[in-house]
């Protein structure tokens, strides 16, 4: 990913995603970076740095080891070796489902928001507009504003709450801190973008957790996923939850 440093040579030999990061350093504004096709390998074996720094809370600690000595003619951003990553970066993978690809694990999904396409969209057509840049800080604060603004009230917590003890007692497997950390974050951005928080809350619970009934013994879980459907309606009512329902009934229809 990175690159690496030939010790014959005492030269760095770096790779394009390395200088798109370090690049970034120097700007203010959002920098995406594309990886394409991420699960043709492990993404735990090359990108498992990356999913743990962005976790941590302080920016100052998204550091990565390049080179293990400072020497006079390192780079200005390098730092004993390491380099910072920027705020004003967003990885962005892309991964098909098939054999030839994979599996992308729990411990990648946990650590990152997924969206999958299953469907051809009609064509869009708009008019032209102007490109607009804006600085990390000025993103950052719209989500801060968004968490302060639109933070989940006392009846939806309760309603996750009770969610998390069927799916915990039923199917083992339950929230967890993380994904509650997460929640408390996505779901206000999602409204503060002019969604409604159950559709965010819908969205975020069918890609974080009923995806990982994919890999429980299903056929032996008929009463379970029918009663879950049934939960659903009790909590959120019968017109909302469309994707939970919806990857419900696909496991039920394989049984």
């Amino acid at each position: 990913m990175m690159g690496y440093l030939n010790e014959f040579t005492k030269k760095f030999n770096e790779t394009e995603f390395l200088r798109a990061v370090y690049e970034a350093g120097y700007r203010t504004d959002i920098n995406l970076i594309v990886l394409d096709e991420m699960n043709l390998a492990r993404v735990e074996y090359y990108f498992a740095d990356f999913l743990s720094l962005l976790e941590m809370p302080h920016p100052s600690e998204w550091l990565v080891d390049l080179v293990p000595d400072q020497l006079p003619d390192d780079p200005a951003l390098l730092n004993n070796g390491k380099m910072l990553i920027p705020q004003n970066v967003w990885f962005i993978g892309t991964a098909n489902k098939d054999d030839s690809t994979f599996t992308i694990t729990d411990k990648v999904y946990d650590r990152v928001v997924s969206i999958e396409i299953n469907h051809k969209a009609d064509e869009v057509k708009t008019p032209y507009a102007k490109s607009v840049t804006i600085s990390h800080e000025y993103l950052n604060k719209l989500f801060d504003d968004a968490v302060k603004d639109y933070k989940l009230d006392t009846k939806l917590l309760d309603q996750i709450y009770k969610l998390d003890q069927y799916i915990s007692e039923k199917f083992q497997i339950t929230f967890g801190n993380r994904i509650i950390k997460q929640v408390h974050i996505f779901v206000p951005v999602y409204v503060a973008c002019g969604g409604e928080a159950l559709t965010g809350l819908d969205q975020f619970i069918s890609r974080k957790i009923i995806r990982k009934f994919e890999t429980l013994n299903l056929p032996f879980m008929q009463q379970e996923l029918e009663e879950l459907l049934i939960i659903f309606d009790k909590l959120f009512g019968k017109e909302n939850f469309a994707y939970c329902k919806g990857m419900v009934k696909n496991y039920l229809r394989q049984i």
